[in-house]
């Protein structure tokens, strides 16, 4: 469920996001594309092709330097996490290119919490190799003894519940998001998590997150429209012309963990590969032809439900719902997707908002390991 070398730009220099593009965020499926030793060029590149499906399960452009703070007035001030005693030591795997390790990223920054990066190569995957789930992201907490997450949404579910509540630990909380196998419709196995939008909480506990029953509602509501809807408009619209999509894959190689023969042939193969799977993508979803349309209503719905008298779905701070939409889509920051619908749609005040939201947790979070060091 998303440009930098070859001269082939995002074109329109002053367009809104012009000033810094930095990396973005992609999900690939769960199966592993591998080069064997001594491979020659033609099966590096039908390789590479292979990955370049792999990579394509969703994809973007998001820009983590030189934001400027806007929109400051009433945004209310975000206290960090107090977390419980012995402190989670977090190692999130990633590609850089996945809206759902975006998603990640920006809960656990908004969340004062810090983590380890490791960087995957999308082909070989080695540095995931101690895993069976083989996608991103994957979460290794250490509070005490090491503990894997899997699936964007059970991590931040896991971890939010963790931070509010006192009376469990994290290894029996994780065990209320149970794995379970199915087969879907093109026949593939596929493994789901049980109550992955719930927080795992007492009574006492879901009054002070959420107030109001309707809260706890519409929070659940709009991050499942997030994983069932948002994300699946991210790879038709970055992928929209071979244009656009060389253009996101320049950025995907260039931010990527790549080798110079895979950088290459992800690079040209990819973009090829992906501009088709975009169509296919825009079929099996069911999107209008103009696929940017899906993306307007979808960025307008989104400004809609939380209405003009919020700041945030949330209230005045973001919750785990705005922290999602943001997620997936600040992963097209740079690219020509992002700028039209930044300036076709309403949603541009809440986005500089969630920035800014972000950015002062991130800076907050440091002040507060200074004065520790």
């Amino acid at each position: 469920m998303a440009a930098a070398g070859c001269g082939w730009r995002c074109v329109r220099p002053l367009t809104w996001r012009a000033r810094a593009a930095a990396p973005g965020f992609l999900r690939a499926p769960g199966r592993a594309y591998c080069v064997p030793p001594g491979a020659g060029p033609a099966t590096r590149g039908r390789l590479l092709a292979g990955t370049a499906f792999a990579l394509g399960g969703g994809f973007g452009l998001y820009q983590t330097l030189q934001h400027r703070l806007k929109t400051r007035e009433h945004l209310a001030k975000q206290e960090p996490a107090q977390l419980p005693e012995g402190s989670l030591q977090l190692t999130l795997y990633q590609y850089k290119t996945c809206p759902f390790c975006s998603k990640v990223r920006a809960f656990l920054d908004y969340h004062g919490l810090p983590y380890e990066i490791v960087e995957v190569n999308p082909v070989m995957r080695k540095e995931i190799k101690f895993s069976s789930y083989r996608k991103v992201p994957i979460l290794l907490a250490n509070t005490g003894n090491s503990l894997q997450l899997n699936d964007s949404s059970v991590i931040i579910s896991a971890i939010k519940t963790y931070l509010v509540s006192r009376k469990k630990s994290l290894d029996e909380i994780v065990t209320f998001y149970p794995a379970m196998k199915s087969v879907n419709e093109q026949g593939k196995e596929v493994t789901e998590y049980g109550n992955k939008y719930w927080l795992m909480l007492d009574e006492i506990e879901t009054q002070q997150v959420y107030p109001t029953k309707e809260m706890l509602v519409e929070e659940i509501k709009w991050r499942k429209w997030v994983d069932d809807w948002l994300v699946h408009l991210i790879s038709p619209n970055v992928y929209r012309t071979p244009r656009e999509a060389l253009a996101s894959f320049d950025y995907i190689v260039r931010e990527g963990k790549f080798g110079t023969m895979e950088g290459f042939f992800a690079k040209y193969v990819g973009a090829l590969a992906m501009f088709f799977i975009g169509k296919r993508l825009k079929s099996r979803h069911h999107l209008q032809d103009n696929v940017r349309e899906d993306l307007y209503e979808a960025a307008d719905d989104w400004v809609k439900a939380i209405g003009e008298q919020q700041l945030f779905m949330g209230g005045s701070q973001p919750n785990l719902a705005d922290l999602a939409v943001y997620g997936v889509l600040r992963v097209m920051e740079g690219l020509e997707a992002f700028d039209d619908m930044m300036t076709r749609t309403k949603i541009q005040p809440w986005y500089n908002r969630m920035e800014v939201a972000i950015k002062e947790a991130v800076i907050t979070n440091q002040h507060q390991l200074h004065l520790l060091v």
